[in-house]
């Protein structure tokens, strides 16, 4: 049951050369807006370590559970105590994660008002490819959250039914075969996700050249 997940962060960039913080053209705007969204999705640091221990706790103790047979009864049922307290953690961490891209893509947001006021043509359809990346990156996120969230569901399934001393072997394997079918959906998605955050980084390098916007990462 593989689960570790790896979250491409957006990439921040030092404003250098091109107009002062404040922003006085849409270019510079469109900047401020990128980088301060960047800020907010720096949550996700705060989420990605803890949830990548607790996936590896997980593991051990479902692995550690699997190693004993049904006459230590008591023992399963303390470790999948355990196991679902850790599900429990893991989906606060699930939520502050989409909590913290929301407000991301709030301030996004605001992007597509100074996109419309560029006057450079081939500027503009950059930024509109930008906006549209980013579009499609939030959604897949949000996909990426709901399997994730429906995996939880399917753990917190596993471990209350290991309590049980009536549990049948067919039931069993049949929900581990459940769970490791979307966990490999959680990763598909994950893996897109991570493309598209890639994507995004380059062609917002490659806006702030073209803007004439000199940084530093």
């Amino acid at each position: 049951m593989s689960k570790i997940r790896n979250i491409f962060l957006l990439l921040l960039a030092m404003f250098v050369l091109s107009g002062c913080v404040g922003g006085s053209t849409p270019e510079e705007k469109i900047y401020n807006v990128l980088e301060e969204t960047v800020k907010k999705e720096e949550q996700f640091e705060e989420v990605q370590k803890p949830l990548k221990e607790l996936e590896e706790k997980e593991q051990k103790l479902f692995k550690e559970i699997m190693s004993l047979g049904m006459k230590e009864i008591d023992k399963i049922v303390k470790l999948s105590d355990e196991a679902l307290a850790n599900v429990k953690e893991r989906k606060q961490n699930i939520e502050k994660e989409q909590e913290a891209m929301d407000g991301a893509e709030e301030e996004f947001n605001k992007a597509e008002d100074y996109v419309k006021k560029l006057e450079d043509k081939k500027l503009k359809k950059e930024a509109q490819t930008l906006i549209e990346k980013m579009s499609s990156r939030y959604k897949t996120h949000e996909k990426l959250t709901s399997a994730y969230l429906e995996a939880l569901a399917l753990d917190k399934e596993l471990y209350e039914m290991l309590k049980k001393e009536d549990l049948k072997m067919e039931s069993l394997d049949k929900k581990i075969s459940a769970i490791n079918k979307k966990y490999k959906e959680v990763i598909s998605v994950n893996e897109k996700y991570n493309s598209q955050t890639e994507e995004f980084n380059k062609l917002k390098k490659q806006f702030y050249k073209n803007a004439k916007i000199e940084i530093e990462e």
